[in-house]
């Protein structure tokens, strides 16, 4: 059962186009002729036009603004790359420059003096001496009240007993009566007296000096702590830091002001942008120019306009119905009233500038190696000539096959030109890609590659198709051959003369 299902499997999918529709279309052949190609260099047709700088004049212009000194060049004067054009004054340049220097050495002795804080700094972090000084006479400080509330009891004791002696000697002498004289007994109460004081006087300060001793304990304490931590030195450390980064920043713009004020200095010279010959001066001493002010006119800062005089092309007015013998790389002669023999040329492209009155489309033709008397504004007559023709690998004395096909069936996408052929082996439109070539008619269109004799395109019914789509070929439709053969008028190229012939 396996394999009865295989085979009618197999047997569906080779079956399946038989029962889809086909779409019905008609065909036509290629055309066929065999032209007489003219000889390469033959002249084809002549224009005029005129001579200009290729691919176009170059502009010196002014890159800073000021008022124009004096013209160093004149017209037609060669000039090398660089070399001087016109000066304009550069007073105010002079100033702003030395000024801009000014401001650079004071930004610059600010940073010197940014970096002399940051290496003390550092010094102090590394070695903290006054930290460590500060320690010391706290400690020496701390010891010595130590010291003095440690012998206090003993200076108490010693301030008791002499009280105590200077109260007996008193009473001794009270006692003695009139045997002891009043000022010796005045003497004995002073004494007294003064041993009460000095007693009082000590027991009062031991409160003191605990005070005392506690503060400088926490004190010790407190710049012990700071020495370990170093916070200050550390903070002036990155402050310094801070101050150097920002007085190298004030110093680097301070350089570039200078840099900005030496180069606008600089450009108070305009310079030749290339090795050339003046064409126009378009300004004079004493003009203002705008320099590279986005506000102003780009013709308020033109000084001149220069060309190469080894790099010229004519731009050649070529009737419309010449255009179609006009192909990029064709050869040319230009002849000009300055020069006794032709100059040649090369087609270098076709512009999109088309001449509504004149009827005319303008081509750019190079000239070849031109002569020095050859300047632009010249008149020139040009002679287009017959470009090479293909090698064909056509029989020995045959003239050569040329396919032409309607060109209302050529369609052109992003991708390039395409035609719909119908291939009757296998019964379905075919999309194919064709290269266009330079014979033709307005009813008929070379093609160079992508077809062969005999090739059938889809005329009925091509809209609609896609490539794979099945087909059924209803007929032929000769409606554009019989066209082309009643009129009975060949199809053109740019130097072809040919016969044409429908391919069965």
């Amino acid at each position: 059962m396996g394999i009865l299902g295989a085979f009618g499997g197999l047997f569906g999918w080779a079956a399946r186009d038989s029962f889809l529709p086909a779409h019905v279309v008609t065909v036509t052949p290629v055309i066929v002729t065999r032209a007489d190609v003219q000889q390469e260099g033959t002249p084809l047709f002549q224009a005029a036009g005129w001579i200009e700088p290729q691919p176009s004049p170059v502009i010196a212009s002014a890159l800073a603004a000021g008022v124009i000194q004096e013209m160093l060049v004149v017209e037609g004067q060669m000039v090398e790359a660089g070399a001087p054009i016109a000066r304009l004054i550069d007073a105010d340049a002079r100033i702003t420059l030395q000024q801009a220097e000014a401001n650079f050495r004071l930004a610059q002795a600010d940073a010197q003096n940014a970096d002399a804080v940051l290496t003390a700094a550092k010094a102090m972090l590394e070695n903290p001496n006054e930290l460590k000084v500060a320690l010391a006479e706290s400690e020496s400080l701390l010891a010595e009240t130590t010291l003095t509330l440690n012998n206090l009891p003993f200076a108490i004791k010693a301030a008791q007993n002499r009280r105590q002696v200077a109260a007996e000697n008193l009473a001794r002498k009270e006692d003695a009566g009139d045997a002891v004289a009043g000022r010796i007994l005045r003497e004995a109460a002073a004494e007294l007296s003064v041993a009460e004081g000095a007693l009082a006087e000590l027991q009062s300060r031991q409160p003191t000096l605990r005070e005392q001793l506690e503060a400088l304990t926490r004190k010790r304490g407190a710049l012990r702590q700071q020495l370990e931590l170093m916070t200050e030195p550390k903070r002036a450390v990155a402050a310094s830091e801070a101050k150097v980064a920002a007085a190298q920043a004030r110093q680097d713009q301070a350089q570039l002001a200078v840099d900005v004020a030496r180069l606008n200095l600089e450009r108070m010279v305009v310079r030749a942008p290339i090795t050339g010959r003046i064409l126009t001066i378009d300004a004079r001493p004493g003009k203002r120019l705008a320099g590279m002010d986005p506000l102003s006119e780009q013709t308020s800062s033109t000084v001149a306009t220069l060309y190469d005089p080894k790099s010229l092309q004519v731009r050649v007015d070529v009737r419309l119905e010449d255009v179609p013998q006009v192909q990029v790389g064709q050869p040319a002669t230009i002849e000009t009233a300055a020069m006794k023999t032709p100059l040649t040329g090369e087609v270098l492209w076709l512009t999109t500038r088309a001449d509504i009155q004149k009827n005319t489309l303008q081509v750019k033709v190079a000239i070849k190696d031109p002569p020095q008397v050859i300047t632009p504004e010249m008149l020139g007559q040009v002679t287009f000539l017959a470009p090479p023709q293909p090698v064909t690998a056509d029989i020995a004395g045959q003239e050569p096959l040329r396919l032409l096909v309607p060109r209302s069936l050529v369609t052109t996408d992003d991708t390039g030109s395409f035609v719909w052929v119908a291939d009757a082996e296998l019964g379905i439109a075919a999309r194919k890609s064709v290269e266009l070539g330079r014979a033709g008619t307005d009813q008929l269109v070379e093609i160079v590659t992508g077809l062969d004799p005999t090739s059938k395109l889809v005329v009925g019914g091509r809209e609609s198709v896609a490539a794979g789509t099945r087909i059924r070929i209803a007929g032929e439709d000769r409606s554009s051959l019989a066209t082309t053969t009643a009129s009975n008028s060949p199809p053109q190229a740019a130097s072809t003369q040919s016969t044409t012939t429908a391919v069965e």
